[in-house]
């Protein structure tokens, strides 16, 4: 069964330990009487009907968290059952509800789309529910490890990042490297900053934009111990009215920039332009305009479309992306705060490729087309996400672009208030508090990998 094994496939990366350990798909009293761990098997038609949503969805609690449960309307039942003969059964459906959200069943069938071909999240059964910033399928998989500790008298406990805890991406897409001196500017002029919009234009005049500031992305990172992966985006032509790159990275000065970020400790990775999220040509032509090889990507804007964007993923040979986040809310797009395979829906299996997925974006938190969050406010709304992929020693995957990391913003800050740059470096400082590891996005990938190999 297609559901089961790609569940447990994601269980077992988590749980190595758990591999030899049978789960029983069944709560008949047979099976009960039979095994020694069994979880109630939905016996509906959901998946056959092929419908983005499901209709009945429970809350339960487990471990002071409610959590919702799928393919179930009776909240009265416990949620496991320990058997007098030594056995456990889980008397929800976790297989079922936690390959509903990880395989990204509602995109893939879900007909709401907007302008960039993206499925929304407003669309989404956790914004629906509100539960985004709860990482949904790590409580499922947690109770399976409880109830198989406890049965078993084992424990399976693993962290895939060795001696830490947890994992941080530290990741910037590369969309301008020329526009400080226009945008910047603009907000400086507004604000009557008039030595801010002179030192803009200085600046260009000399050819050295404001924005031309992958030195200081680097240092920040280093700053505090990680290590930065790089998206570059190698169009620089509009695709129906909107922007790709402001610069052309053929150009000599772009391609030494490229090579000699590509030999420090940090990583450069593509940027699928736009229209590479459904067309193999174009992402395989914007990746050889790099001059160096790299192992995977994020498209602009995030333009993931369910529907295509995976087997093209699949046939660039490309070993990871990092596409998968909302741009509309921060938190766990597929409720899951590791990085997963992401499910082929032509041949019902994993795909070869590996999804990071992005759980914070800064245009997330000030754009007013999204949350329009004050700086101030920003490093209290985001904490909870952090203990959230703390507790179940997940990956921490920020995109913070290279314009906020300058101090000519194109979103600028109330007077006193933290720069979109300090709002960064308070979040890194708490991650390097509460004991990250720091990887470029193919490290962590690889760790990944090592557990399987």
């Amino acid at each position: 069964m297609y559901q089961l094994d790609y569940t447990l496939k994601h269980f077992h990366l988590l749980f190595p330990k758990a591999k030899d350990i049978s789960v029983h798909y069944d709560l008949s009293e047979d099976i009960i009487h039979k095994s020694r761990v069994s979880i109630r098997k939905y016996d509906g038609g959901f998946f056959e009907q092929k419908r983005p949503r499901p209709q009945q969805l429970v809350w339960r609690e487990w471990k002071g968290e409610k959590i919702p449960f799928f393919f179930d309307a009776d909240n009265e039942q416990e949620l496991v059952t320990y058997h007098p003969n030594g056995s456990a059964s889980i008397n929800y459906d976790i297989i079922a509800s936690a390959f509903y959200l990880l395989s990204g069943w509602q995109e893939h069938y879900g007909p709401e789309r907007d302008k960039f071909r993206r499925y929304t999240y407003k669309a989404s059964v956790q914004a629906k529910y509100n539960f985004i910033t709860k990482p949904v399928v790590n409580y499922y998989f947690d109770i399976l490890k409880e109830v198989l500790e406890r049965v078993h008298q084992v424990d399976i406990s693993h962290s895939i990042w060795g001696d830490h805890t947890f994992a941080t991406c530290l990741t910037s897409d590369i969309d301008r490297l020329n526009s400080a001196w226009r945008a910047a500017g603009k907000q400086a002029f507004k604000a009557t900053e008039f030595k801010n919009v002179a030192a803009l234009f200085v600046r260009k005049a000399v050819g050295k934009d404001a924005w031309d500031n992958l030195s200081e992305v680097t240092a920040v990172a280093e700053k505090y111990g990680a290590k930065a992966t790089l998206f570059f985006l190698p169009s620089n032509q509009f695709y129906n009215g909107y922007p790709n790159a402001d610069y052309d990275i053929t150009k000599p000065r772009y391609q030494k920039l490229i090579k000699t970020l590509a030999e420090t400790e940090h990583e450069v990775a593509l940027h699928g332009s736009f229209g590479t999220s459904n067309d193999l040509v174009q992402l395989k032509a914007d990746q050889r305009k790099l001059p160096v090889q790299v192992n995977g990507n994020r498209f602009h804007y995030l333009c993931y479309q369910p529907e295509n964007t995976e087997q093209v993923l699949q046939q660039s040979k490309l070993k990871y992306d990092s596409s998968l986040g909302f741009s509309e809310h921060f938190g766990f797009r597929n409720s899951f705060c590791h990085p997963f395979y992401p499910f082929d829906f032509n041949k019902r299996k994993a795909a070869s490729f590996l999804e990071l997925p992005l759980i914070l974006m800064d245009t997330t938190l000030y754009s007013i087309n999204y949350l329009g969050l004050k700086s101030d406010k920003a490093m209290a709304a985001v904490a909870p996400v952090i203990e959230e992929v703390i507790k179940f020693r997940g990956l921490f995957t920020i995109l913070w672009h290279n314009e906020n990391f300058s101090s000519y913003s194109e979103y600028p800050v109330a007077k006193g208030a933290p720069s979109w740059r300090q709002v960064l470096e308070q979040i890194l400082e708490k991650l390097k508090t509460d004991g990250t590891a720091f990887l470029t996005c193919t490290e962590a990938a690889e760790k990944v990998r090592k557990v399987e190999s």
